[in-house]
């Protein structure tokens, strides 16, 4: 939601555009404005600031835009013109207010009322005026943010062997000795360390191998003893199946061609006609 500020900055650019085209008086457009329109959580003291003194110091901020344009000013469209007039302003008179900012709020103003790609447009313009009139403090927004001190209950010292010994914090109970790691490590050796650290997932991966690993041998183990089981039983099941089994009688067809052949017919052995001749002679 648009702050009170913001509310006045729209309110503005279109007071400015209807005064670029009647260049009438801006009192006399700011109180026809305020009639005319729902002025409620605007920044009514804001509003008129802007809608009487950028008329008073056009000549001065268009000296500012004019450089940067690849054509006459009186070309380019009312309202991108009261937009960059508006952000001219702000840069060089409104140094309250930051210059980042006053960038984003010409470039929302111009999506805002401006043509489909009006905000790249106003927003070269800007930041080149940006460059001119605030170049202290972009500079200054620029620079890097130095390290943070030491505490100040930290104190470094040097050890027995020329270490560093870790900063002592004393407390009202016990002392607590506080490692001091450098603030400003080498790129290598930052590197190396990242790509030593195994990563969590990595860990927790490794952790979980051999468990799942000894459930895996458990039940290859179990398989095998289950199926060793299997084949004793089997066995035995054949062995007494066999014994149990009733013997075969011999068929008919079967009998007779033994019968033919004189061979016993449970025994196998074939009947040679032959006289037992061991059984002793009876006596004459």
């Amino acid at each position: 939601m648009a702050n009170a500020r913001q509310l006045a900055r729209q309110c503005a650019v279109q007071a400015l555009y209807s005064w670029q085209l009647t260049d009438g008086d801006p009192f006399d457009i700011d109180a026809a404005f305020r009639i005319e329109n729902d002025m409620d959580g605007v920044d009514v003291d804001y509003f008129r600031e802007l809608l009487r003194e950028i008329p008073r110091l056009r000549e001065e901020l268009d000296g500012h835009i004019i450089p940067l344009l690849t054509r006459p000013l009186a070309e380019v469209d009312p309202v991108e013109r009261a937009i960059l007039r508006l952000g001219a302003y702000e840069l060089k008179c409104r140094l309250d207010v930051p210059y980042r900012v006053a960038i984003n709020e010409g470039v929302e103003l111009a999506k805002l009322f401006g043509a489909e790609q009006g905000h790249r447009f106003v927003n070269g313009i800007l930041d080149g005026m940006a460059r001119e009139l605030r170049g202290t403090e972009q500079a200054a927004d620029s620079r890097p943010i130095p390290a943070p001190a030491a505490p100040v209950d930290a104190s470094v010292g040097k050890g027995k062997y020329g270490q560093k010994r870790a900063p002592i914090i004393r407390t009202a109970n016990k002392k607590r000795v506080i490692k001091k790691r450098s603030l400003e490590k080498p790129a290598a050796k930052a590197a190396t360390e990242e790509t030593a650290k195994p990563s969590v997932k990595a860990t927790e991966t490794r952790r979980r191998k051999p468990a799942a690993n000894e459930s895996s041998a458990k039940r290859g183990r179990a398989k095998k003893v289950v199926a060793k089981r299997v084949v004793k039983k089997k066995a035995v099941t054949k062995k007494t199946a066999a014994k149990q089994a009733p013997a075969k009688k011999p068929s008919t067809k079967e009998r007779t061609a033994v019968k033919k052949s004189g061979a016993s017919l449970y025994l196998g052995k074939k009947n040679t006609g032959k006289k037992n001749t061991d059984k002793k002679k009876p006596a004459s």
